[in-house]
């Protein structure tokens, strides 16, 4: 997305634009990553040396707000996404990378519409994780085992 598409957005939203929050929004909104605090504010320092982690914070608190962003809790630390479409995350356990699967989108979509169907339950948003050895750690072939 470019800044002004996502600055459109931020005021649909009825979120005050500033250059913080757009560059906040634009590292979240335009990355793959699932990115975390840590490296959004690795990604906005340059332009905003000033900017505080709790400006992070409190920014992804009010896209999250807005259903803009999904916050996916992890052990160590939570990782953002703006890919809020069913989906299976896949999660290196050597290197911690994230990254979305496309395979099975619809098999997430067919069980979130059974569950909805066939319970009284309200989905107000979902989560799949995989968890293994990307390619790269794989290939080095240090600490995977084999499981099926």
């Amino acid at each position: 997305m470019t800044r002004q598409e996502i600055a459109l957005l931020l005021r649909q939203g009825g979120i005050r634009v500033t250059p913080q929050r757009l560059a906040i929004s634009e590292a979240v909104l335009n990355s793959s990553d699932h990115p975390s605090v840590q490296q959004i504010y690795e990604r906005v320092k340059d332009h905003f040396p000033s900017m505080t982690l709790a400006t992070i914070y409190s920014t992804l608190d009010v896209l999250e707000n807005s259903g803009l962003i999904q916050e996916l809790p992890f052990p160590q630390f939570s990782r953002y996404e703006s890919n809020l479409e069913p989906h299976v995350n896949l999660v290196c356990v050597k290197c911690g990378t994230v990254t979305d699967a496309y395979i099975g989108h619809d098999s997430v979509v067919t069980l979130k519409n059974q569950i909805v169907g066939e319970t009284r339950f309200k989905v107000g948003w979902q989560r799949v994780d995989f968890h293994g050895w990307c390619s790269l750690c794989a290939n080095k072939g240090t600490d995977v085992a084999r499981v099926s």
